[in-house]
């Protein structure tokens, strides 16, 4: 990744004020936060500021390591993860166009509850 794109990444992060230590490893940013439930915002606000000002067509992974790290790459927008739901529709309906839980039985669902309401009455 360029280091211009790069130092418009670390200043994005340096102010949000919400990382501990921030670093750019081979194009993906290393981050630290200084309250651990901070990651999920910060991944929603660095795509929101990669899309609008880097790349219109990128998206943003997450990944958690050991500790309190995670790690995000920037991906062509098809490689993203689907986890960002879009405002005309959401993953569980990208899901639902594709079929993909067309194959699961109904009563497997039903089954499953069942088995864990069971298993909490027995304290497992």
């Amino acid at each position: 990744m360029k280091k211009q794109i790069e130092k418009k990444i670390l200043l994005f992060t340096e102010g949000t004020g919400v990382t501990d230590r921030a670093e750019m490893v081979h194009g993906s940013l290393y981050v630290k936060f200084k309250e651990a439930d901070t990651f999920d915002w910060f991944h929603a606000e660095l795509r929101k500021a990669f899309r609008t000002f880097i790349d219109p067509k990128g998206g943003v992974n997450m990944y958690s390591l050991p500790g309190d790290e995670f790690v995000y790459d920037f991906v062509p927008e098809e490689s993203e993860t689907p986890v960002f739901a879009d405002e005309e529709k959401g993953v569980w309906s990208e899901f639902a166009e594709e079929g993909l839980m067309k194959d699961e039985p109904q009563g497997s669902r039903i089954d499953t509850m069942l088995e864990l309401e069971n298993e909490m009455s027995r304290g497992k």
